[in-house]
């Protein structure tokens, strides 16, 4: 457990995100592909979750920022092709400067994600960081760039900026979208020092927004200190509230002590109606009992600390009940996609991956799961379509060094990706069609 606030709040750093159908302009009557699918209806009617672990499905490829050799890029598999692309139509080009549309800052907190036949591209490095620390502990941010959002066509042009953060505010993932409409946790933190002399970041500040992605004006709906974002429900955003017992930044470099009032603090699930700004509880509990939750369609699936059984909350009864007994304490919930639940533990401090099942969410049968990669690391599910899942195969590691902590670490030197057929990844079958690498 982590001892920043802001850690808990919201995640930093960023993971590629989205789906299909780039070529370049020259290319695509060459292979006789459309620019924009038909089987990618505008979605401008109903909200949409958008966050690392639900990127939104298009139908032909997988847009994402690829991290290799101290490079950053906004990559696309194409399915069809079976290969991956840089985002870019100039020919010739080494996609390693601004030039070029593929192109970002490394060391960015870059975000990436898809709707409606566009890429969004966040840029949310400097907002709320840390440039300078005073004695009183508050951030020096004047000379930073805060967060900025963009959106670009699906080709890689055309990048327009629609969205600056006030100054010293930065902004995450997961985010809802509605039509020119996006909801999302603009904050502000300052670095403190703790009484064993070491820096750590607290919120000050954090407001949910809605933004017009069109005048690019924002307007406040609420505060939401310990809130987040978790999925949406009946045109409603369903957020997750801690209630700490005790103010958390209170316990210093006391992590036990921290972790304690956490676990012993509640967690309140509840809806939020933007028009009316009405709040609806849907339910409450420790923390501790709610530990491990994911939203999915009509309510919540929880497994507690400690606890073998999966349980749901209904946002219909508001009730809760024991779904299933699980086979072991303490098991994490992976994913929840087409009415199956993937479910797992750790072998080891390293994540790789112990016993693993998923549950059929109609039927409530349990069965084995056994697909992992050559390193041992789960094989998860990255997007998707109608009939296929794009799954990351592995991870290329290098030979192993020390870090300045001492400790030996493998860098990441290479990944490869793959689709699956659905009925084959919850059969466990390794039958992938693997894509080739852009150079």
């Amino acid at each position: 457990m982590k001892k920043s606030v802001l850690t808990i709040l919201s995640i930093l750093g960023v993971i590629g995100v989205f789906l299909f159908i780039f070529m370049p302009r020259e290319k695509i009557k060459e292979l006789n592909i459309p620019f924009f699918s038909n089987k990618n209806q505008k979605n401008d009617g109903n909200m949409q979750f958008i966050s690392y672990d639900f990127p939104g499905n298009y139908e032909n490829g997988y847009f994402y920022i690829k991290r290799m050799d101290e490079k950053e890029n906004i990559m696309y598999f194409d399915y069809g092709l079976k290969k991956e692309i840089y985002l870019c139509n100039k020919p010739n080009c080494n996609h390693d400067s601004n030039k070029c549309s593929s192109y970002l800052n490394y060391f960015d907190a870059n975000e990436l994600f898809y709707y409606n036949d566009y890429l969004y591209y966040l840029d949310s490095s400097a907002g709320g960081t840390t440039i300078s620390v005073s004695f009183d502990g508050t951030v020096d941010d004047s000379d930073q760039t805060p967060s900025t959002l963009y959106k670009i066509n699906l080709d890689g042009t055309e990048k327009r900026k629609i969205f600056v953060a006030p100054s010293g505010t930065r902004m995450a993932m997961p985010f809802v979208i509605k039509g020119n409409i996006l909801y999302a946790y603009l904050e502000k933190s300052k670095v403190v020092t703790t009484k064993g002399n070491t820096h750590t970041t607290n919120l000050t500040e954090r407001n949910l927004v809605a933004i017009n992605l069109e005048t690019g004006k924002y307007e406040k709906i609420n505060e939401g200190f310990y809130e987040t974002l978790i999925g949406v429900y009946d045109d409603k955003l369903v957020i997750r509230e801690i209630l700490y017992d005790k103010d958390p930044k209170d316990f210093d470099d006391d992590t036990n002590a921290y972790a304690n009032n956490l676990y012993n603090s509640k967690t309140r699930i509840k809806l939020l109606d933007v028009e009316t700004k009405k709040e609806e509880v849907i339910y409450e509990d420790l923390y501790k009992n709610m530990e491990n939750l994911q939203f999915y369609k009509d309510g919540i699936y929880i497994v507690g600390k400690n606890s073998k059984n999966l349980e749901y909350v209904s946002f219909s009864t508001k009730k809760k009940e024991i779904i299933k007994e699980l086979p072991q304490s303490n098991m994490q919930i992976n994913a929840i996609i087409d009415d199956k639940l993937l479910i797992y533990t750790y072998k080891d401090k390293d994540a790789h991956l112990g016993n693993a099942y998923y549950i059929d969410l109609i039927s409530k049968e349990i069965k084995d799961f056994n697909l992992k990669d050559k390193n041992g690391y789960l094989i998860e599910i990255l997007s998707s379509n109608k009939d296929y899942y794009f799954v990351k195969l592995e991870s290329i590691l290098g030979e192993e060094h020390m870090t300045w902590a001492g400790v030996n670490q493998s860098s990441i030197i290479g990944e490869n990706y793959g689709l699956i057929k659905k009925t084959d990844y919850w059969s466990s079958k390794e039958n992938y069609i693997r894509m080739t690498n852009a150079e």
